[in-house]
């Protein structure tokens, strides 16, 4: 039954607020941080209304990628049923939205192939089925090389944007960086098209949400470019998203001349001060760049909550909830792995993206 009308748009508005409040709370996160053994996040989430169902039935020695990839699906599986409400230009970006899952499982299999690290079958368990993928994981991961695995995305979105890096890993460059930013660019630029083609009363709320997005992302590349890869101005500017939000072309020219990264941020600064505390905070840090990642996602985060709050419920409240959901579920993957390697849990909570609250005090972050 697609969208036709507002009434039914409002519909999944109010249901995407009934399945919020399925998200975990602040004690939820704290009890599951401070178990010693994944089987007790296995345990606690099977009891949860959002995630009942999707892994109670996983054994207490489930693999670990076994127990992410359930936890994964609670969210494909919301996916699914909200598509069959969806058409036009809010199922597009839905389903590019999803994309993102598509792209990360591409870049995982890139980087399975340079390293062969782990066995076949397990890889393929972490490659869940995403509603639109025309990409077929198996081929891809029959791929022996590089050039096989190319050739298995001819008839793909993505072998025109990633055609040329892969070409100079076969030439026999090794870093991955630009065949990544090739397979994230070209799900942003899907999204922002698809915001042009929505009605006005949508795309108004979604557009600062992945505005901020596009902004965050180019900043990241652009300093991942000039701090770790040493690229030139040009280099750099031909790895960012030819789309823009309010960082423009002429903004990242201008941060190109500052001697260090605090510069840098002060220039950029002057304009976008929200933009310049998360980087200034994150690479205080002496794990700058995990900070950093973090302090990116969590601006992400907090800026989706604020528009699913906004105004009354419709497809943008939808939208909003998905990504809080899916962030959710990365929280929870990163608490498992702080549990498998016993790392402090009061440091390690510094790096969940979802600020966490108890008595109505924030606690860390």
């Amino acid at each position: 039954m697609p969208i036709a009308n507002h009434g039914q748009a409002t519909a999944i508005g109010v249901k995407s607020h009934v399945l919020y409040s399925r998200l975990l709370t602040s004690a939820d996160y704290w009890t599951m941080l401070n178990f010693n053994a994944t089987n007790e996040v296995v345990d606690f989430l099977s009891q949860t209304e959002g995630y009942e169902g999707y892994i109670d039935t996983l054994p207490p020695d489930a693999h670990r990628i076994d127990l992410e990839t359930a936890i994964r699906s609670s969210l494909l599986s919301e996916a699914v049923a909200f598509l069959s409400y969806l058409s036009g230009a809010q199922r597009k970006l839905f389903i590019d939205w999803l994309g993102y899952y598509e792209a990360d499982h591409l870049k995982s299999i890139f980087r399975w192939i340079r390293s062969r690290r782990v066995d076949r079958d397990i890889m393929r368990k972490k490659l869940v089925s995403i509603p639109g993928s025309k990409l077929s994981y198996d081929v891809l991961l029959n791929s022996r090389n590089y050039s096989e695995a190319l050739e298995a995305l001819r008839d793909t979105r993505y072998y025109k944007v990633v055609a040329e890096p892969v070409r100079r890993l076969i030439a026999g460059e090794t870093s991955l960086f630009p065949l990544e930013i090739a397979i994230d660019n070209l799900a942003e630029i899907d999204i922002f098209k698809d915001l042009g083609e929505m009605a006005a009363r949508d795309s108004v709320k979604l557009e600062p949400l992945f505005g901020a997005r596009v902004d965050l992302m180019n900043l990241y590349h652009f300093h991942r470019c000039v701090w770790y890869f040493n690229m030139t101005l040009e280099e750099t500017l031909s790895r960012m998203l030819p789309i823009k939000y309010k960082i423009k072309t002429h903004h990242l020219r201008e941060m190109f001349k500052g001697a260090d990264w605090e510069e840098r941020i002060n220039i950029f600064g002057e304009s976008f001060p929200v933009y310049a505390g998360v980087f200034r905070e994150a690479l205080k840090q002496s794990d700058n760049e995990l900070a950093l990642e973090t302090a990116i996602n969590r601006s992400i985060y907090l800026k989706a909550l604020s528009i699913f709050q906004k105004g009354s419920p419709g497809f943008h409240t939808a939208m909003s909830y998905f990504m809080l959901k899916a962030q959710e579920i990365n929280d929870i993957i990163r608490i498992i792995e702080y549990i498998r390697y016993d790392y402090d849990r009061r440091s390690a909570a510094a790096y969940l993206v979802r600020p966490i609250t108890l008595g109505g005090e924030q606690i860390w972050q």
